[in-house]
Parts: structure tokens; C-alpha cells; sequence
């Protein structure tokens, strides 16, 4: 508990001191991922505080992702999260920011489907209007983080299903069989619960915390090439936006 100080007559409570300072330990390297944090006696001795404040400490950093339980042994250091840019790039290896990770995709399927009314209002078609859906499972470092869906009209990409591989970027095949180029894309983002079958997907809880992002994105003529759905872990990931400069 290095150089942990706190300040009794504070109005900020004693709870949240600790737990900033502990913040500020991992988040400096201090504290490195899987290394086992005080015991909540531990905090309870050291500060002369509650054992019940002390837990509150480490309830918080595990309830902030920093943190994990294991039964009988303690609480530990999470790995350090994901963090993804949702400012410029398109690219799902090039979203994971400053880490050294090892990055798969799983193709779950590819099939040709109809245009439902939400399909078609994205993709600026036709209800009914065939298109591709061709659906992803990420992992980093094995662990599964992203279910991501795809939909593409097919009348710009003939055949896409057809050469789509696992490993391979989407807009790169669109650009290299057909030649495409990407432009520009939109996203929104917002919290989600996820349903079983996403639970299953990315190995989570019913009640554990995820992301939806939905992308729009098209062609330098403004043609919409894709709109995509993705399903993102919240307990494993973070969010890097850049802000544009302010004009004067």
C-alpha cells in the first residue's frame, strides 16, 4: 500500500480515497495485472478503518473492472482492458489501441437474406432487397470481446459470401475483387443487456455490462456499402475519442 495517504476529516469519504488511491496504483503499474491486492483486514489494519469500508473498497475496483475475486484466495488485478478508438479508423485490428494483442475473427455465417425495414433504412435500398449478412465472432488474446454482424446490399458486391474469409478484412476483399473505396462511416454507441444467445457468443452473464455499436458506412459516390451491428464486452473494454480541435 505505497504511499497511501488518506485524510480522515475530509468531506470526500474515506471509502472513495482508498479506492482513488488504489485506482491510481494500477492504473501506474504499481499494482500489475494477476498481482493480489491487500485483504480487506489488511486495508482495515493499515488505515484503522471498518472492515466493511475496506470491503467497499475492493467491491468497487471489482465492480470497476479493475479487480477480481477468487474464492479463498483473494482479489487481484484485472488485465488491462481493450481500448478502442471509435474516431477514424475501419479496421477492427487497427480499433485496439497501445496493446500488444493477439487478434482473431471466427466467421459464424454468411448467408443472403432479405431486406427488413431497419436493413433497408440503413442501407438506403429496398425492403425485400437482397442482401449479404455475414456475421463474426472477435477474440483478442483468445478471449471472445466483439459479435459482429454485417449487412451489405448485394447488387454492389456479387458473389461476396462466396470470398469471404475468416481472417480476411472485409473492405479489403470489397476493394481488391471490386474495386470499392471506402470513405467515410458513422457510428452511435449505446449500452445494452445482451440476449442468450449473444451471452452465449461472448461467454457472458445475462447481467453483465455490453456495448452496442451500429456503423454506417459508405462509398467515396456516398452509396452505403455496409451497415453493421456489433456487440461489445463492457467488463473487458474502454473507449479512446479524440476531440477535434476548437475553431476560433
Amino acid at each position: 500500500m505505497k504511499d497511501i495517504q488518506i485524510n480522515k476529516h475530509s468531506i470526500i469519504p474515506i471509502y472513495y480515497q482508498l479506492q482513488e488511491a488504489f485506482v491510481d496504483l494500477i492504473n501506474s503499474g504499481y499494482y500489475k495485472a494477476d498481482d493480489i491486492l491487500p485483504s480487506e483486514n489488511e486495508i482495515a489494519k493499515k488505515f484503522s478503518i471498518s472492515r466493511n469500508t475496506a470491503q467497499r473498497v475492493l467491491n468497487n475496483l471489482v465492480s470497476r473492472g479493475l479487480a477480481y475475486r477468487v474464492q479463498g484466495l483473494g482479489t487481484f488485478v484485472a488485465n488491462k482492458k481493450i481500448t478502442y478508438s471509435i474516431v477514424t479508423s475501419l479496421s477492427y485490428s487497427a480499433e485496439i489501441i497501445g496493446l500488444n494483442k493477439n487478434i482473431r475473427s471466427k466467421l459464424i455465417f454468411a448467408n443472403e437474406i432479405s431486406a427488413n425495414e431497419l436493413i433497408a433504412r440503413n442501407l438506403i435500398i429496398n425492403i425485400n432487397e437482397p442482401v449479404y449478412s455475414i456475421q463474426r465472432l472477435r477474440y483478442i488474446d483468445e478471449i471472445p470481446m466483439s459479435l459482429q454482424t454485417s449487412f451489405l446490399p448485394k447488387v454492389l458486391v456479387p458473389g461476396l459470401i462466396e470470398k469471404q474469409a475468416e481472417e480476411e478484412s472485409l473492405f479489403k476483399i470489397i476493394n481488391k475483387e471490386y474495386g470499392l473505396d471506402i470513405d467515410s462511416a458513422t457510428e452511435t454507441l449505446q449500452a445494452v443487456k445482451v440476449n442468450n444467445y449473444e451471452a452465449k457468443m461472448l461467454e457472458l452473464n445475462l447481467d453483465e455490462p455490453a456495448f452496442l455499436i451500429e456503423r454506417i458506412t459508405k462509398l467515396k459516390n456516398g452509396q452505403v456499402i455496409e451497415f453493421v451491428k456489433t456487440i461489445l464486452r463492457g467488463d473487458k473494454s474502454k473507449f479512446y475519442i479524440e476531440l477535434p480541435e476548437k475553431q476560433s
